[in-house]
């Protein structure tokens, strides 16, 4: 595979994780939880405010059509998401339709976590979540962490990795922290 970025002078790709397949049907049940309850809303209105228009049948074309557009989002998510750790930073990228490729400088990166949410558990997965010194404030399962490397086979290990590579740069390039 091509890398859709450049290298730095002097990096190398310590580590390139592709996340497992069970990503997708991580995504699929979270999303399908979500539209399970706007599905429940949808027909409570419908039968309360156009009982006379909706059939059973629409309900379940519905359902069926609402079931094969999860899967293609799911599907075209599962593509984007790819991560690299190299010698000098942590890139992710991640999409829908495009895709967003993020770097955090190591010696930026203030916290590296590992999250194993009820989900994630049930898929056998864990995510890693990097936090940078830049202290965005973000919402969700997110934790704060700029970076979130979902589905990752070994999650401690990379947290490992990552905990070592930024060691190193520290101690090459004198910085404190």
């Amino acid at each position: 595979m091509k890398r859709p970025f450049e290298l730095q002078e002097g990096e190398k790709i310590i580590k390139e994780i592709k996340p497992l397949p069970t990503l997708k049907w991580y995504f699929f049940w979270k999303f399908a939880i979500g539209f399970f309850f706007f599905l429940l809303i949808l027909t409570w209105v419908s039968f309360t405010l156009l009982s006379s228009f909706v059939s059973p049948i629409s309900i379940f074309f519905s359902i069926i059509i609402i079931i094969i557009t999860l899967y293609l989002v799911v599907n075209n998510m599962y593509k984007y998401q790819h991560y690299w750790i190299t010698n000098k930073r942590v890139l992710y990228r991640s999409g829908f339709l495009g895709y967003t490729i993020s770097s955090i400088p190591l010696e930026r990166i203030s916290d590296v976590i590992v999250s194993r949410t009820f989900l994630e558990r049930i898929f056998g997965f864990g995510s890693v979540l990097v936090q940078s010194l830049a202290g965005q404030i973000t919402y969700g399962r997110r934790l704060g962490a700029e970076g979130s490397l979902l589905a990752v086979p070994d999650p401690e290990g990379t947290q490992k990795l990552i905990f070592e590579l930024i060691k190193k740069k520290r101690k090459s390039e004198h910085l404190t922290m």
